[in-house]
């Protein structure tokens, strides 16, 4: 085979490897929370979002706790005068789960984001494990905002 047409094939190759890579990120199926969470508790402003879930005794399996920071930034976590076991993904505002952490009641060490995020998804232990969630999944951030108002 000539060098040209080498060149030419390898191009072709390269550019159809794009298209199909550009496709299959474009297709990913948004995962609607509410057909898992029953009950999404929503906290948007400083007072709540520093509560958290601090001092409850447990968490019911269909229940989570979605947190709205007013800016995008690396965003930290703890478990200071919290009881129950819990998971937080930290979710960039494409929806986009950056990160999955296991977190240890009563902490006081900060766990944060990998990268500036605008929110985070606290469960019990387990729970995203158990539901097959995965940091890269996308979460549908637009109806979960919705259902707020």
């Amino acid at each position: 085979m000539s060098k040209p047409l080498k060149h030419s094939a390898l191009k072709l190759f390269s550019l159809t490897f794009l298209f199909l890579f550009f496709i299959s990120a474009e297709s990913k199926e948004t995962i609607a929370l509410q057909k898992y969470l029953t009950n999404i508790e929503i906290v948007k402003d400083y007072q709540d979002r520093k509560v958290g879930l601090m001092f409850r005794e447990r968490l019911a399996d269909n229940s989570g706790m979605f947190f709205i920071w007013d800016r995008k930034k690396i965003q930290c976590m703890w478990m200071k005068n919290t009881l129950i076991p819990l998971s937080v993904a930290y979710i960039g505002d494409t929806g986009e789960i950056i990160g999955i952490y296991d977190m240890v009641p009563l902490s006081k060490i900060s766990v944060c984001s990998e990268e500036p995020v605008l929110y985070a998804l606290e469960v019990n232990q387990g729970w995203f494990d158990k539901n097959d969630f995965h940091a890269g999944d996308f979460i549908n951030i637009k109806t979960l905002l919705q259902n707020d108002n």
